[in-house]
């Protein structure tokens, strides 16, 4: 059995979704001063690799602690979309997706994997993972579409899991996987930074 390691690690610095808060790891405690090491991690909701819960978009959505360790651990596929969306900039389109599916059909309420080069995903692609009983949809660019943001609402208004900033997909073969989404254990959140790992 071979594991990948999805998760971009969170590092001061590090580069995020504009107007985000910074990642900051601060020293609380010593071992010089006190004899131990603590560290303060200050770090926003979607910090580096993390989950998108429905409440992220909408004021009367769950928040992610509603969602069961079963919606966070499960069968999954992986799509390399890069083919289409090379030059960077493309969009990746339901067409596409479909040929791609075609050999890998979606569980139901399975994880797809995006591997993008960090390409868009279209409206229309979006609505075929729905409609084809997707419940995470994983990516590896910053966002899965940009503003108005009509593909976080269509998915996250149907209550599908979104997960960005995927890294080490073009390690992994296309095809069958499977995953744990494993986001950090906050109560009340639109989202939170996750470790997420793949294995077969």
């Amino acid at each position: 059995m071979e594991f990948f390691d999805l998760t971009q690690p969170l590092t001061p610095g590090m580069t995020g979704f504009p107007g985000d808060p910074a990642v900051q790891l601060v020293g609380a405690r010593s071992h010089e001063v006190d004899g131990y090491q603590v560290t303060q991690i200050c770090v926003g909701s979607h910090s580096g690799t993390h989950l998108d819960a429905p409440r992220h978009f909408f004021s009367d959505g769950e928040t992610l602690d509603c969602f069961p360790l079963e919606r966070l651990i499960g069968p999954g596929i992986v799509v390399d979309c890069r083919p289409l969306t090379k030059p960077l900039g493309g969009q990746v389109t339901a067409d596409f997706l479909a040929e791609c599916l075609l050999p890998f059909p979606i569980h139901p309420g399975g994880f797809v994997l995006l591997n993008t080069g960090g390409a868009l995903l279209s409206v229309e692609a979006a609505r075929l993972l729905l409609d084809g009983g997707a419940g995470l949809v994983g990516t590896d660019a910053p966002s899965l579409d940009e503003e108005p943001y009509p593909v976080h609402k269509l998915l996250l208004g149907h209550g599908v899991l979104l997960a960005e900033n995927l890294r080490g997909l073009d390690r992994i073969e296309p095809g069958p996987v499977t995953c744990a989404c494993l986001p950090l254990a906050v109560v009340g959140t639109d989202g939170a930074p996750a470790r997420i790992v793949a294995w077969r």
